[in-house]
């Protein structure tokens, strides 16, 4: 039950709400000047029992700053340069507001003042390394949606933490996201490129488009790959540290493997190591871009290739299902952009067969 009480102060009289919980505790309570304002803000409370089990809930005193920072020190996942900063960026926000006082109304505010905004770009090198720098282009739906998945993964932890009872991250909505395109080569671009690639300067650029284009690792599951990692007996690539935080097995086709052996080293050494700093991979970007220009391949980036593998499993039968667990894919929404060419793949299969039985029933 709410109950206002009138306070006679040396400025006039207020009007104060207070809220209990089912056993008359005060659990939350805000002064009004007027009688009429204390009402309504009690009578809202009142109808939202997440409301009221949040006001008493173990974390109603804690405010946001506090909550990150605990967060934070558990946090052990990948990327923590720019989960640091979209951290930083919901605690500027919210920090002075108790986790009780942070509503999905205030969130759906942020989140709209955050598209609104100018982009920030960072420059990673050289003296000016770790600044940013404004640029005229407003935050696309994606960046939006990342910032949000932040501040939901924080509200996550509050609540397993029982600090809070209901995420209020939940209660908004997120941004549509672009379907974006699929770029594939045709058969004549693939002999093109992988041409220009057995012709490069850096020796193992054929043997690295090779990888990528028949096994689906990622750019940096490639660089990061050393010697131990791969079973030449079974033809496998072991991959410990992948961008969703799960470990992975790759089959490697014959073809590459055999390109493989060419080079075969032993032990943590890199497959693809810098000439200079053998612990550290080789930069390839201008023997790429020579190969892609040789070749006469445009609107295709390195990581074209990977969608180029998942493209071809989908045009030849594999389910989602099979390609998501080739390629790594944590979520089967990232590898549903496919499912046009597993499609067409099934109509065919259809046409031919409907074709037969109505030529032996007709």
């Amino acid at each position: 039950m709410a109950t206002i009480r009138k306070i006679q102060r040396q400025s006039g009289v207020v009007y104060k709400a207070i809220i209990k919980d089912r056993f008359g505790v005060q659990i939350k309570s805000k002064t009004f000047p007027r009688k009429t304002d204390a009402k309504i803000w009690a009578d809202r409370i009142e109808s939202d029992q997440n409301a009221i089990d949040a006001y008493g809930s173990k974390g109603a005193k804690m405010t946001f700053s506090e909550l990150v920072k605990e967060y934070v020190l558990q946090w052990h996942g990948k990327d923590f340069i720019n989960q640091q900063r979209r951290v930083l960026y919901w605690s500027n926000q919210f920090g002075q507001y108790q986790l009780d006082e942070v509503n999905a109304d205030k969130i759906r505010a942020a989140l709209n003042t955050l598209q609104s905004e100018k982009c920030k770009i960072g420059n990673g090198r050289g003296k000016t390394a770790g600044t940013t720098k404004t640029i005229n282009k407003t935050r696309c739906n994606t960046t939006v949606n990342r910032y949000r998945a932040v501040l939901s993964a924080i509200f996550n932890y509050a609540f397993k933490q029982g600090y809070i009872t209901l995420n209020p991250v939940k209660k908004t909505s997120s941004l549509p996201m672009p379907r974006g395109r699929v770029r594939y080569l045709s058969d004549v671009e693939w002999e093109r490129l992988l041409d220009a690639c057995q012709k490069s300067e850096w020796p193992r650029l054929y043997l690295l488009v090779m990888m990528a284009m028949t096994t689906g690792m990622r750019k940096s599951e490639l660089l990061r790959l050393t010697w131990a990692d791969i079973d030449f007996d079974n033809g496998l690539a072991f991959l410990h540290d992948t961008k969703n935080g799960e470990p992975r097995v790759c089959p490697i086709p014959a073809p590459t493997l055999t390109e493989i052996k060419r080079f075969r080293g032993v032990g943590a050494a890199l497959v693809f190591p810098s000439q200079l700093k053998p612990d550290q991979p080789f930069e390839f970007k201008k023997h790429w871009q020579k190969a892609l220009d040789e070749a006469k391949v445009q609107d295709f980036v390195f990581h074209s290739l990977r969608h180029d593998f998942c493209s071809s499993l989908a045009m030849h039968g594999a389910t989602l299902a099979e390609i998501a667990e080739l390629a790594g894919h944590k979520d089967l929404q990232t590898t549903k952009r496919y499912t046009h060419l597993s499609v067409k793949h099934k109509q065919k299969i259809a046409e031919e067969v409907m074709q037969k039985v109505l030529k032996y029933r007709v």
